[in-house]
């Protein structure tokens, strides 16, 4: 299975000095009919409604779980041990998907095949 992830670099300043990154990382891995993509958003400001676009499949269903919190520093700690959980995520299956990755989030996506 080939996966490609693409989004515009993210641009800061690091030092007084410009400075970048990747914008979109993932991974992918297909079991049967599953399709199971992972990915992460950097970006600490920016949502990214990802396109995912297969070849020679077409999606029956598919669900997300994401990973993020208000604030980027958010942990689990003894004392809070929800602080940071994953929860539902959204997604589209109108002819194309569509997968909405919050800021600063990680995000599962399960696709079920015809």
């Amino acid at each position: 299975m080939r996966a490609e992830f693409s989004a515009p670099p993210i641009h800061y300043q690091r030092d007084d000095k410009p400075a970048s990154f990747w914008g979109l990382r993932g991974s992918a891995s297909l079991h049967d009919k599953q399709l199971v993509l992972t990915a992460v958003n950097p970006s600490v400001t920016d949502a990214i409604d990802a396109q995912i676009i297969l070849r020679g499949a077409r999606v029956k269903s598919g669900e997300s779980m994401v990973l993020t919190a208000a604030d980027i520093h958010a942990r689990n700690t003894f004392a809070d041990r929800q602080a940071l959980v994953p929860k539902a995520g959204t997604i589209e299956n109108k002819g194309e998907v569509i997968a909405h990755l919050p800021a600063a989030s990680v995000t599962r996506i399960t696709l079920q095949m015809e």
